[in-house]
């Protein structure tokens, strides 16, 4: 009996936190910040202008909102307004789709841009498009040239962020993916001395070439 209370007491405790965290979310979310990893060669990441599609393929696009120093498309947007703050993409409409899956981070923001809660990974489809086609996995911005988001809901759904949401930690640089990637495959093929130290020679010599 004694145990069933004390459980009782902690899935209360839940509770109320969870009520208050559903309350301040309410209250003081104002902004959402998006990040993802963006790669063109990936081709995980598509944008059309509802004229020409896969504008990626064209070497002399830039996504709008792309930090080019970090290697990731940032949107902060506006939940009150259902825009996309500095819209920098001055030919109109641009339409993003991407299967992002584990890779973004999606964090909540008060008025003043000050961090509140944070979800990493998968994407928080019950507040960002394309909803229950996105199954986690997807995301697709459509924005005009005002930054005005389509298909926004005008009553955001934080329940996603209540129930898997934690608090924020720092956005890292995406910057080193490709290196690391490459580190990661030479370490897989379990390298012998010797061949290691002829990597090591060929990669200096790459280096001085440049």
């Amino acid at each position: 009996m004694k145990k069933d209370k004390t459980l009782l007491q902690i899935d209360l405790k839940h509770t109320n936190m969870r009520n208050d965290l559903k309350e301040n979310l309410k209250k003081e979310a104002r902004f959402l910040h998006i990040t993802i990893p963006y790669d063109k060669d990936d081709r995980m990441i598509t944008f059309d202008d509802s004229v020409m599609i896969e504008l990626e393929c064209d070497d002399e696009f830039t996504p709008p909102m792309f930090n080019s120093e970090d290697k990731l498309l940032e949107y902060v947007i506006d939940l009150k307004e259902r825009k996309v703050l500095n819209w920098d993409y001055e030919d109109g409409y641009l339409r993003m789709w991407g299967k992002v899956c584990d890779s973004g981070i999606y964090t909540l923001l008060d008025a003043d841009k000050n961090p509140l809660w944070q979800i990493r990974g998968y994407v928080p489809n019950r507040l960002i498009p394309p909803f229950d086609k996105g199954f986690g996995d997807y995301i697709e911005l459509s924005v005009e040239a005002d930054g005005t988001i389509e298909n926004w809901l005008t009553t955001p759904d934080f329940s996603e962020f209540i129930e898997e949401g934690k608090e924020p930690t720092p956005i890292k640089t995406n910057k080193w993916h490709r290196a690391k990637e490459a580190l990661w495959n030479v370490m897989r093929m379990k390298l012998n001395k010797e061949e290691t130290e002829w990597l090591i020679e060929k990669l200096v010599d790459i280096k001085a070439s440049n």
